[in-house]
């Protein structure tokens, strides 16, 4: 994205971003991959959480800059993230969020039982049982819900709002 942003033209950038979206709408784009790849994503930096260093920070950087990127290339910045953003963001940003949190839950009990500086009531068996739980519980319906919303509803918004 980085390099995408400072060596590449905004016309290249606006045609690949725009390249897949399907304008028709209804979508008879199937929302199950969309729903695997960003699952898989959450799914990721939640199992890196077992690494007791701060990991997730740059899960939640990166998707903030994918979204900015995103918003920044096109004509009018405000009616793509209120039409292309915002329907499916409401899910996808706060199951992205609540990943970080298990990872970072993850991350600090690492480096609180490294450190030592802290005495753990909870056994790590039962604390990956709680991390399954909750991305199980919070993360996958969220996400399939944005998918849901991204494949069927957002191409109708941003049809509206792109020529």
């Amino acid at each position: 994205m980085i390099y995408a942003k400072n060596f590449t033209d905004t016309s290249s950038l606006v045609h690949h971003f725009t390249s897949g979206i399907d304008k028709t709408a209804p979508s008879k784009t199937n929302f199950l991959p969309l729903f695997f790849w960003n699952f898989a994503g959450a799914a990721v930096v939640i199992a890196l959480g077992v690494i007791p260093l701060p990991i997730y920070w740059y899960y939640v950087l990166q998707n903030a800059y994918s979204v900015g990127l995103v918003i920044s290339i096109v004509s009018s910045p405000f009616l793509m993230f209120v039409g292309g953003v915002l329907p499916h963001g409401i899910f996808e940003i706060s199951a992205q969020v609540i990943a970080a949190a298990i990872s970072a839950r993850l991350a600090w009990y690492g480096m609180n039982k490294f450190l030592k500086r802290k005495r753990e009531d909870i056994k790590y068996i039962e604390l990956l049982k709680q991390t399954l739980t909750d991305t199980l519980v919070l993360v996958m319906p969220l996400l399939f819900v944005a998918a849901i919303v991204e494949t069927y509803i957002t191409p109708i918004f941003i049809k509206m709002i792109m020529p």
